[in-house]
């Protein structure tokens, strides 16, 4: 009688193997192993104590969805081995991790636009778990997740439900979500932009509604009217004659002023806050008046306007009803005068301090 084979066994590759935390949970990671290179990769899914059926259920889960990773492990071992499996690790990298990463980097936005980051990632989450896809892959993005996308934020709710997003809010985290993917080409992580593949008709629009604007003869009425914070009154009519924004007026400093080649006229060279752009404005008689007077102690040209955004929101508010102007004004709406889009300023040449 012959001798009974001896049955081969291949050692896997990738193994799933557990570790207990802390917390009770026990976290979940794989013990990769291949030509005599060895790599750990957490997973960050976690098993919850069996307490009642529905933990039972969830566990069942989060074992099969490792086992799908594994599976795509040995795939990866095969075609592309464990040298480069940092690369490997980013090509599956879950979609909701790449907006993290991209949400967190600061690139010297001002804190209104990363908070808007941010607030972009989370409805994407807020996407993922509505279509029952948590951990969606960067890569699995398509155009079909789009638009689906876009469809989601015209309706969804947030706040315990109280909320719903503006047009504005909804065309600026469309915005977002597609700059992060456009980045995530740039960087290889995806081979092309699938927000781009959508039609125009597919893409949301914004409003065509009018910005507000101050005319020539409201600008006139706000000069001839006291405001109760005068700091807030001169930096605003500056930004009406130079077009310079809030955030730029804040951190215009003294020694951006310079005389040009005449001996007599002044310019400022501003680096924007914003842009990051250099811009070179020449300052007209009316704007110098609405200057602070410059001391040895402060830098900033505008150092007393020490209050928030808000506040000087408020205060605009007030002014403006004051003058009899009905309009909402914004801050912004400086940069957007009448007279700024036909370079009229010696128009109001006229108009003196009060």
């Amino acid at each position: 009688m012959g001798r009974k084979k001896t049955e081969i066994k291949l050692k896997e590759p990738v193994r799933i193997r557990e570790a207990r935390r802390s917390d009770g949970n026990i976290s979940l990671y794989l013990d990769i192993y291949s030509k005599g290179m060895r790599k750990r990769e957490g997973l960050k899914h976690y098993l919850v104590p069996e307490i009642n059926s529905a933990a039972k259920v969830q566990n069942a889960n989060t074992r099969k969805l490792a086992e799908q990773i594994k599976a795509q492990r040995i795939l990866d071992i095969q075609t592309k081995g464990l040298v480069d499996w940092e690369g490997v690790k980013r090509s599956h990298m879950p979609l909701k991790d790449w907006l993290t990463k991209y949400s967190s980097e600061d690139t010297g936005l001002q804190p209104s636009s990363m908070r808007s980051k941010r607030n972009a990632q989370a409805r994407v989450e807020q996407y993922l778990d509505y279509i029952g896809k948590p951990d969606m892959g960067l890569k699995e993005v398509d155009r079909d997740f789009c638009k689906g996308f876009i469809a989601f934020l015209k309706t969804c709710t947030f706040n315990d439900g109280k909320k719903t997003l503006g047009n504005i809010t909804y065309c600026i985290y469309v915005n977002r979500i597609t700059a992060a993917l456009s980045k995530a080409v740039a960087e290889g992580q995806i081979d092309r932009n699938p927000f781009k593949l959508l039609e125009p008709k597919e893409k949301p629009k914004k409003d065509n509604s009018m910005r507000e604007f101050l005319t020539i003869e409201e600008l006139k009425l706000a000069i001839a009217t006291p405001c109760r914070y005068e700091i807030v009154k001169k930096a605003f009519i500056f930004s009406c004659f130079t077009g310079l924004r809030y955030s730029d007026i804040k951190t215009l400093l003294w020694n951006d002023i310079h005389t040009a080649a005449d001996g007599k006229t002044l310019y400022m060279e501003h680096l924007q806050y914003k842009t990051k752009k250099m811009v070179t404005v020449p300052l007209s008689d009316e704007a110098l008046k609405w200057m602070p007077k410059q001391t040895e102690e402060n830098e900033d040209v505008f150092h007393q306007l020490q209050i928030t955004s808000t506040t000087v929101e408020v205060v605009l508010g007030e002014w403006m009803k004051e003058a009899g102007i009905t309009k909402h004004i914004t801050y912004h709406v400086a940069r957007h005068i009448e007279f700024l889009s036909c370079l009229k300023i010696n128009v109001l040449q006229n108009c003196r301090v009060a």
